[in-house]
């Protein structure tokens, strides 16, 4: 099962990885609020929607 790191290490753009690490260890702290998470999947969002939509996936898997 490809988790958030995996798929993050697979990612070539290093814009977009810096993104996804942003929000990995974002989503990693305690008191996490939504606007700032929100903040960042926006980011993704602008930069490629494909990706968001395939992270979006993962985070659901992951949170089960």
């Amino acid at each position: 099962m490809e988790t958030l790191d995996t798929y993050i290490r697979k990612v070539e753009n290093q814009e977009i990885k810096g993104i996804l690490l942003k929000l990995k260890n974002e989503m990693r702290k305690p008191d996490v609020t939504w606007e700032s998470v929100k903040t960042i999947l926006v980011s993704v969002e602008q930069k490629n929607p494909i990706i968001l939509k395939e992270i979006f996936s993962l985070l659901i898997k992951e949170s089960e």
